[in-house]
């Protein structure tokens, strides 16, 4: 059964937000170490899209594509917007600080899953590359939602926080997939062109920006090429 399939290898990338989350409680990682994580993880994100989602819509309308593509920027900028009005007015008391970046990576993760449903409807292959890719980003955005919180917060309500990325991802998945199974053509392209532009956003305007925050250094450059290599090698012998 797709569903079961792509659960389980979705239960990789809910693990790794915990083993990130786990990270963030006892041990928070430098700004250096931070900035090459995410470097690392730009790479594997972009390597998944270049190798297993533009390939399976180039040969797709191009109205198609460019609407799918449209789509997905306009929701990106839409929820970025979402996050600073929220940071603005203050809201989600203790968690105010947190909470435009908490809301932001909670919808992600959602994008995220449907994204993972769908890739494994289409192509099962290409789904578990995307699924392996994923959970690298969901590895650094366990961390960054801890480390985010108030200092006071205790354990487990830190800990709540990547459990509920986990669960939204599953969430996600679980409904991509239930809603879209029997699904072809054009409504297919459309979400892997929206989900190609998602992550694009997610690299370019998220974690590379972030991550310029920290001075560059050639360990952190060549962890971007390293990322990019490895999910493009795993997608060669698969």
């Amino acid at each position: 059964m797709v569903l079961t399939q792509a659960l389980s290898y979705t239960a990789l990338a809910v693990v790794a937000a915990l083993v990130g989350g786990i990270t963030a409680v006892y041990r928070p990682p430098s700004p250096q170490m931070e900035s090459n994580v995410q470097h690392f993880a730009a790479g594997v994100v972009t390597a998944a899209v270049a190798a297993e989602l533009l390939p399976g819509i180039h040969e797709r309308a191009p109205q198609v594509v460019v609407l799918g593509f449209a789509i997905g920027v306009v929701t990106m900028l839409g929820i970025h917007r979402l996050s600073k009005t929220i940071e603005k007015r203050d809201i989600g008391g203790q968690y105010a600080g947190a909470a435009g970046l908490l809301i932001t990576i909670g919808i992600d993760m959602v994008i995220d899953g449907v994204l993972i449903g769908v890739t494994f409807l289409d192509n099962p292959d290409t789904g578990i590359i995307i699924a392996v890719a994923l959970a690298i980003e969901v590895l650094f955005l366990g961390v960054a939602g801890v480390v985010a919180l108030p200092r006071e917060l205790g354990m487990a309500r830190k800990l709540a926080v990547p459990a509920t990325f986990g669960l939204l991802l599953a969430t996600g998945v679980t409904g991509g997939v239930l809603v879209l199974e029997g699904v072809t053509g054009a409504p297919i392209a459309i979400i892997l062109a929206f989900g190609s532009a998602a992550l694009l956003y997610l690299v370019t305007e998220e974690l590379l920006v972030k991550a310029s925050k920290v001075p560059e250094t050639p360990v952190s450059t060549t962890l971007f090429f390293v990322g990019f290599l490895a999910i493009f090698l795993l997608d060669m012998l698969h």
